[in-house]
């Protein structure tokens, strides 16, 4: 996709709501609590691209990297963004999304987490397995909404000169 001012326009907002998404929590079993700024980070890539979704991922990851003092939480985001745009030029939004979590973002988390920041494997998978049910959600949501909103075409249209 060309980078236009409204893919400029459209990566600042989702960036934005993915900020706001990460701040959002929702109770879920036993005392955890689930976030869903993945939808976001998502939504840039698919609608807007890799370049998109790697600066949305980036960017909205932020957050939570401050909050979490852990700075592979900024790559990782990054890269879930950054390859949905990748995949989801040959699948669906749903399957682009899944398929980088799993081969992308999955493996970074539990390789910086055990590696570099030294949590227990136990942990990361209690985590991984946290941050999977996001994820099905998050890419569900997506797909939904950039089929039936027709998103990509909307943001991919003629520019109107004054």
């Amino acid at each position: 996709m060309r980078l236009n001012s409204r893919l400029v326009a459209f990566t600042a907002v989702t960036s934005a709501l993915t900020v706001v998404l990460s701040v959002l929590t929702v109770p879920f079993f036993f005392g955890t609590r689930i976030h869903f700024f993945q939808a976001g980070i998502m939504l840039a890539g698919v609608v807007g691209g890799p370049l998109s979704g790697l600066i949305t991922g980036s960017i909205g990851g932020m957050y939570v990297a401050a909050m979490r003092s852990d700075p592979t939480i900024v790559i990782g985001n990054g890269l879930l963004g950054l390859f949905t745009g990748i995949f989801s030029r040959k699948l669906r939004p749903v399957l682009a999304g899944l398929v980088a979590w799993v081969l992308i973002q999955g493996p970074w988390i539990y390789i910086t987490g055990t590696l570099i920041l030294n949590v227990p494997s136990a942990a990361m998978q209690a985590i991984l397995a946290l941050l999977t049910v996001e994820d099905v959600i998050c890419a569900s949501v997506i797909d939904f909404l950039s089929n039936h909103f027709h998103l990509k075409a909307s943001l991919a249209g003629p520019v109107r000169r004054l």
